[in-house]
């Protein structure tokens, strides 16, 4: 039993300042005043919001997913990351990318809610180091399938690609798979039956104009124009990924309901004084190294939302989109006690799993 007082608790749509009180691993109430037997945890009227759900995310703690899983999930947990898709990176071999999804399912801790394969079926034309990119191989994705055991939750393939609707058409025969385009020029007519769009704007094209004078339409237009499609942002802090104008549009066109909060993290960090970017061995941009709390900062501070719309991006969007937020995504009296402390820099200061105080 625990008691988290004095808190700027974000409920979905709004700051409540007040208590809640945590039993059996769920929340059992929100106060204004009311403290329970149990211990205490003072939020010194800090925010107080759900855990984080990064639906995107390649490493943590000096390690990735693939080859070090409890390490990597370890480095999001400590910043307030409570559920997480440990995601496969098309830059990978064959046997490497196999590898590192059996890495993951072998797993057990209900922090990791499933896989994100990021390809390997991928456009080479859009993206950081896509030496590895290969064309749609049915054996190759039934081997990865197979392998995931039915942990894999999102699958993202260049809908512009030879044979990509072959493999779109065997999504759609797999309930549990979130269809997802990215690295991609597609059309909107090549987003038939695509449900997300992996962090929309980057690696994406089109790459030129057929008149320099008119803007045209292109990937992103096409999904800044769809109602039914969630997409991922990439907000870091100096706005490389997607500047704030960028972020500003998109939020005006897709709303909150839509727009998924991702960290693409490579790595984490203990000091982010020199920033939060990835670079890889190339020099290209790629991904970045921070935790997802920090992306809900900057997309606040970069576009002047609401705290509510802000923390709605990482957490209940995922989890609707996953199907869980009948147990995550919010504080709501019922739902599973996962729970983060944090200031508006991004600072986390306590971090409750399940109820229980986590230590890392």
């Amino acid at each position: 039993m625990l008691n988290v007082t004095n808190g700027r608790i974000v409920l979905e749509n709004k700051i409540f300042i007040g208590n809640l009180y945590l039993k059996d691993g769920l929340i059992y109430t929100i106060s204004k005043d009311k403290v329970y037997e149990g211990d205490i945890i003072d939020a010194k009227g800090q925010l107080v919001t759900p855990g984080f759900i990064d639906i995107h995310c390649h490493g943590g703690g000096g390690q990735l997913f693939a080859f070090d899983p409890i390490t990597a999930l370890r480095g999001h947990k400590k910043r307030g990351t409570l559920g997480v898709l440990p995601t496969i990176g098309y830059n990978m071999s064959k046997e490497g990318f196999i590898n590192g999804v059996k890495n993951i399912v072998k797993i057990k801790d209900e922090a990791i809610l499933g896989i994100n394969c990021e390809g390997p079926f991928v456009n080479p034309e859009y993206g950081a180091d896509t030496r590895n990119a290969r064309k749609v191989d049915k054996k190759e994705y039934e081997a990865i399938y197979e392998a995931g055991q039915g942990k894999i939750r999102i699958w993202m393939i260049s809908p512009d690609i030879d044979n990509a609707r072959e493999f779109i058409d065997y999504l759609k025969t797999k309930n549990e798979v979130v269809s997802c385009a990215g690295h991609t020029g597609c059309t909107k007519e090549q987003l038939k039956d695509i449900q997300l769009i992996c962090h929309l704007y980057d690696g994406m094209g089109p790459k030129q104009r057929a008149c320099k004078d008119i803007h045209e339409t292109g990937t992103a237009e096409a999904v800044l124009a769809d109602d039914q499609l969630y997409a991922e942002l990439i907000a870091d802090s100096k706005g490389v990924h997607v500047s704030d104008l960028l972020l500003k549009i998109t939020f005006r066109a897709m709303g909150e309901d839509k727009i998924i909060l991702i960290s693409d993290a490579i790595g984490t960090k203990e000091n982010y004084s020199d920033g939060d970017l990835n670079y890889n061995e190339l020099g290209q941009l790629a991904g970045s190294m921070m935790s997802v709390n920090l992306a809900v900062c900057n997309m606040v501070k970069h576009t002047g939302i609401t705290w509510p719309q802000g923390v709605k991006l990482a957490t209940l969007n995922p989890a609707k989109l996953l199907g869980l937020d009948k147990n995550l995504g919010s504080i709501l009296k019922g739902k599973k006690a996962n729970i983060v402390v944090m200031s508006e820099k991004g600072d986390v200061y306590h971090v409750i799993e399940n109820g229980e105080i986590y230590n890392g």
